[in-house]
């Protein structure tokens, strides 16, 4: 992740030093500059210069609690580059994740390397898999319900359940949620009234992938691959969050 989110800043216009001293404040917070200059081996004044240049676009701020990061959206809006704005703001998320909590991680667009993805997700050993989104705007992003289908029949030949909250409801939703298959297949899936169009998110119970697939552009459609048990925990707690809310209405 490290050396991804370098070279993403470097190709955002970032300086070599102003990238360096971002990622080491991801790392860890610093108490003042001189211990970013001990930190990084530069010198004083290219530190100082690049602290003040990531200041100036929102990416850092030193306040009471020491120096820190903040998120890359403010970066993503002074950028005219598409491709570029899409990549940043994928990774924008785990900005505050150490890097060393996070295994692999993975930005993809295009079709090959996300079906790819998409179908070991399926594959990965664990006893649930739990997704959370918007099925019914899914569903086009991967080309077609045969798709989950498949998906379907790989997760439960390695004797895995599923558990889905859906937060819009139609054709898709509806299919996947006939009674007679989700006995079949070990589902159980339900419909949320919350607003979560656009994103469909897949991970587990017991295993460290979330697959986070962002499609509230259609033709502009992200999946960020993320191997961490800290993010996995967040997701698992959400989930858990809302499949109670379920229980009690």
């Amino acid at each position: 992740m490290y050396n991804d989110l370098k070279e993403l800043l470097l190709e955002a216009g970032l300086t070599e030093a102003e990238a360096v001293v971002y990622l080491e404040l991801k790392q860890s917070p610093a108490q003042n500059k001189w211990e970013l200059v001990n930190r990084t081996g530069f010198n004083r004044n290219k530190v100082y210069r690049a602290f003040e240049k990531l200041e100036a676009l929102e990416l850092v701020m030193n306040g009471h609690e020491g120096m820190y990061v903040l998120s890359l959206d403010a970066l993503a809006s002074k950028l005219d580059n598409s491709a570029l704005i899409r990549k940043i703001k994928a990774f924008s998320p785990f900005v505050k994740i150490p890097i060393e909590a996070v295994e692999n991680f993975e930005v993809h667009k295009e079709k090959s390397k996300f079906m790819d993805r998409y179908m070991m997700m399926a594959e990965v050993k664990y006893d649930t898999c739990l997704d959370f989104g918007d099925l019914e705007g899914f569903v086009p992003m991967l080309g077609g319900i045969d798709k989950v289908f498949t998906f379907r029949r790989n997760r439960f030949k390695q004797m895995a359940n599923n558990l889905a909250l859906c937060t819009t409801n139609g054709p898709y939703t509806a299919c996947m949620a006939r009674k007679d298959d989700m006995k079949k297949y070990n589902a159980d899936i339900k419909v949320l009234d919350f607003n979560y169009k656009g994103r469909w998110t897949i991970f587990s119970d017991t295993g460290n992938y979330v697959m986070f697939n962002d499609f509230a552009d259609q033709k502009n459609s992200t999946s960020v691959i993320v191997k961490s048990k800290v993010v996995a925990d967040s997701q698992r707690f959400i989930f858990d969050h809302f499949r109670n809310l379920f229980s009690i209405a």
